[in-house]
């Protein structure tokens, strides 16, 4: 019998397999030590410009499915990543927004919340796998020849 895994073990490996891929895609990755504001970890870009990246890992990120952001700063990302299928979403923060519902909780707390449906998933393509990185790529480091592209392993 497997032993039940808590929550934030959960969340951390997905945050780590985030890590991973975009270290495999050439990016400069820094992870945060502490979840401050969102931030699970950092990307190096051109003039060592930081971006900050969030983490969303789902069991199932399908069609109905929730991600709730209620943290955001400027140049930030939020990836979400599906731990069933290993899909990943990485998404700039304006277009997050863009995409999302606003809802303001009771302690006024402004939330974007994100549901993938049959409207809206043509729309989240341009930002699944490696299209998402091409995203991060392009506003990130576009001039950074070391990063154009990196070969996979």
């Amino acid at each position: 019998m497997a032993a039940k895994i808590h929550s934030v073990a959960k969340g951390k490996r997905s945050e780590l397999y985030v890590m991973a891929v975009l270290l495999e895609n050439g990016f400069k990755v820094f992870q945060a030590l502490a979840d401050t504001e969102g931030i699970d970890c950092i990307v190096l870009g051109e003039g060592n410009k930081s971006y900050p990246i969030q983490i969303k890992s789902r069991a199932e990120f399908t069609k109905g499915d929730l991600v709730d952001v209620d943290h955001f700063t400027n140049d930030m990302f939020i990836i979400i990543f599906d731990v069933l299928t290993r899909k990943y979403w990485i998404i700039p923060s304006n277009d997050y927004q863009g995409l999302s519902r606003q809802q303001t909780l009771k302690d006024g707390t402004l939330l974007y919340r994100l549901t993938m449906t049959k409207n809206n998933s043509p729309e989240l393509e341009k930002y699944e796998g490696k299209n998402g990185i091409e995203v991060l790529r392009s506003r990130v480091c576009s001039t950074i020849p070391q990063l154009k592209r990196s070969k996979e392993p």
